[in-house]
C-alpha cells in the first residue's frame, strides 16, 4: 500500500532508522520540546531480521507521568510500517457475507489508521521532535 511506504519515509524523518538495532532493544530515546517540559519516549519493544516493533510515549498531561500514544511495527524489507491493532482479526476465517462486511470494515479501519499515522508523524516533525543515537535516556 502507497500510504505505508509514504508513512516510512515520514518515519525515517522522525527517527533515524539506524538506531533500531539488537543493540537498543528495550532503550528509550527522548525528544523535547525546547519552549516546554513536553517530552516523548521512542521505546523499541522487539526486533527481528526484517521488523521492529516500536512504541512512542509522551507526557503531555503530566511531566512526571508517560502514556502509550502508538505501537508501530517497522518492515524494512518492504519499507512500509502500520499501526498494530490492538485486536486480531484472523482474515482468513472469514466465510458468511456477513463476514465480508467485517473484512471490509477491517481495511477501511487499517486506512484510517495509517492516514492517522502520516497526520501524528507530520505532526511531530513540525514540532520538532526527533530521534537518534544521542536522543538515548
Amino acid at each position: 500500500m502507497r500510504s505505508y511506504e509514504s508513512n516510512f519515509i515520514l518515519l525515517s524523518k522522525l527517527i533515524d532508522l539506524d538506531i533500531v538495532k539488537n543493540k537498543s532493544l528495550g532503550k528509550k530515546f527522548e525528544s523535547g520540546l525546547i519552549d516546554s517540559n513536553k517530552k516523548m519516549h521512542f521505546y523499541i519493544e522487539s526486533i527481528s531480521k526484517h521488523t521492529a516493533i516500536v512504541k512512542f510515549l509522551n507526557n503531555d498531561f503530566d511531566d512526571n507521568l508517560y502514556l502509550d500514544i502508538v505501537k508501530i511495527k517497522i518492515y524494512f524489507d518492504s519499507k512500509q510500517v502500520e499501526i498494530l491493532n490492538h485486536k486480531n482479526t484472523n482474515y482468513y476465517d472469514l466465510n458468511t457475507n456477513k463476514d465480508i462486511q467485517i473484512f471490509h470494515n477491517v481495511r477501511l479501519t487499517k486506512w484510517y489508521k495509517s492516514y492517522f499515522l502520516s497526520l501524528w508523524i507530520n505532526g511531530c516533525l513540525k514540532k520538532g521532535y526527533s530521534f537518534d543515537s544521542k536522543s538515548e535516556v
